[in-house]
């Protein structure tokens, strides 16, 4: 006789499909950021772009609801040190829009996926997170390891070995930052009692440290902007609200699935949803490499691997 699937079961596969399909659109804004480079010719302002268009998004969600403007005025009670999460999320922007065109989406994906998992080790070893301080397991070791490896692996390719070494070095310390910004994020959300208003933290924090690199990499090296992307080019502004919208999904599924297995669901819909890009939608003539393909394999098996504690 097959059991049938309760509510709870049930709400718990939409949630998960949730965090999957939002992973995905971590890979699209990655690829829209990329194409928008392209088009203004520095990482940096298209940045920018991105964060500034999300900071508006964020802004009208938390005006429309009473209880986040309500919850504005705790983000006082918030140690400073805990509202720069928004860092994270502009060094991952800024990276991401300078690699992604030049390494393609799945092995920018790999190498960011390597930087958040050791990050993700780090940081809950410290304590950084709301749940404090988290024992470093054999699963979760080993998953850290494998994305490594995977990393290791996917750079052996000609695509890979064609990039500067510093812009994969980037791509990994990008990961790592990502973790670092989930941390400080949910810190202030845990504070303040609203996820809205933790993801406008993170987008005002974010939008005004970009502002401030355009400004000095102006002065010190000039600024040759490209073509503003006109109306018919208008997804390539979408990048912004995409971030936004997945941090919201984030903040509604967690309390269903709790924060490891929201990551590693994440990380699924950004692997896949990456090599989907570059195989479907490549970048010019860029074509995916078979090492590329093992890299993104090896890194799904790190992340089974490390979810193996969250299931048990």
């Amino acid at each position: 006789m097959t059991a049938v699937a309760g509510p709870r079961s049930r709400t718990a596969t939409l949630a998960l499909a949730a965090a999957v399909a939002s992973g995905a659109v971590v890979a699209l804004q990655q690829r829209v950021n990329g194409e928008l480079k392209v088009e203004l010719g520095d990482a940096l302002l298209t940045a920018l772009v991105s964060f500034g268009t999300g900071l508006v998004a964020v802004i009208a969600v938390v005006l429309a609801r009473a209880s986040s403007r309500a919850a504005v005025a705790r983000v006082r009670q918030v140690p400073w040190m805990q509202r720069l999460g928004g860092l994270g999320g502009a060094s991952l922007v800024a990276v991401g829009a300078a690699a992604a065109p030049e390494i393609g989406v799945a092995l920018l994906t790999v190498g960011l996926v390597a930087g958040q998992t050791s990050g993700g080790l780090v940081v809950d070893r410290m304590g950084l997170g709301p749940g404090g301080a988290h024992g470093l397991t054999a699963p979760r070791i080993a998953g850290a390891a494998l994305c490594l490896v995977a990393v290791g692996i996917s750079v052996l390719g000609d695509g890979a070995r064609e990039a500067a070494p510093l812009l994969l070095v980037l791509v990994v310390a990008a990961g790592f930052a990502i973790s670092i910004q989930q941390a400080l994020n949910g810190r202030v959300r845990r504070t303040t009692g609203d996820a809205g208003v933790a993801t406008l933290v993170n987008f005002v924090v974010g939008t005004i440290a970009l502002g401030l690199g355009v400004l000095l990499h102006a002065a010190v090296a000039g600024l040759e902007v490209g073509d503003w992307p006109g109306w018919s080019e208008w997804y390539l502004y979408s990048g912004g609200p995409m971030g936004a919208s997945f941090v919201a999904v984030a903040a509604v599924v967690v309390r269903r699935l709790g924060v490891l297995r929201l990551g590693l669901a994440v990380i699924a819909g950004q692997l896949v949803g990456a090599l989907l890009l570059d195989v479907l939608l490549p970048v010019q003539d860029q074509t995916v490499e078979l090492l590329t393909v093992v890299g993104v394999g090896l890194t799904l098996v790190a992340v089974a691997v490390s979810g193996r504690a969250a299931r048990t």
